[in-house]
């Protein structure tokens, strides 16, 4: 099955690319936070093999050697929303809630890590709430949004 998998991911998965969209203020908020030495995580939920995930990425724009962990299948015991998919990635970063924060656009899956004490950026342009839940994030925006908090953060180089 494997094999079968892997000429999937290699071939017709691929053609999924098109369906990426270029958003290039993400990406220069990404070279901001590399610039002040911030630590990234790619926290997908881990339904896609280390390969299909690296594929995304670099279709984003992005290096993978950009982050210092991405989730995948092979590695992942969790899925979002459940706690311990955020618990094990922090084990895995060796970080503290308190250090770190995740942003998304999914209020289910994205915004459970603020019950570790995560701090939560809820992405709004694309915003998933399925369940018309009501929710709490640290913080909420737009990506022009998330780009001037990014500017403000302090400079980790220092």
């Amino acid at each position: 099955m494997k094999k079968r998998l892997d000429i999937f991911y290699d071939k017709e998965f691929l053609k999924t690319r098109e369906a990426v969209i270029d958003i290039p203020i993400i990406k220069e908020t990404i070279k901001i936070l590399k610039q002040k030495k911030y630590n990234m995580v790619v926290a997908t939920n881990p339904i896609f093999p280390k390969k299909a995930i690296l594929h995304r990425i670099k279709w984003a724009g992005f290096d993978p050697e950009d982050f210092m962990h991405i989730t995948s299948y092979e590695e992942s015991h969790y899925c979002k929303p459940k706690i311990q998919f955020y618990e094990e990635i922090l084990k895995k970063i060796n970080k503290i809630p308190e250090e770190c924060m995740m942003v998304g656009n999914n209020v289910e899956e994205d915004l459970i890590a603020g019950e570790l004490g995560i701090k939560t950026y809820l992405i709004e342009d694309f915003i998933i709430n399925s369940s018309n839940t009501n929710f709490i994030s640290t913080y909420k925006g737009n990506y022009n949004d998330f780009y001037k908090f990014v500017n403000n953060l302090p400079d980790l180089n220092d």
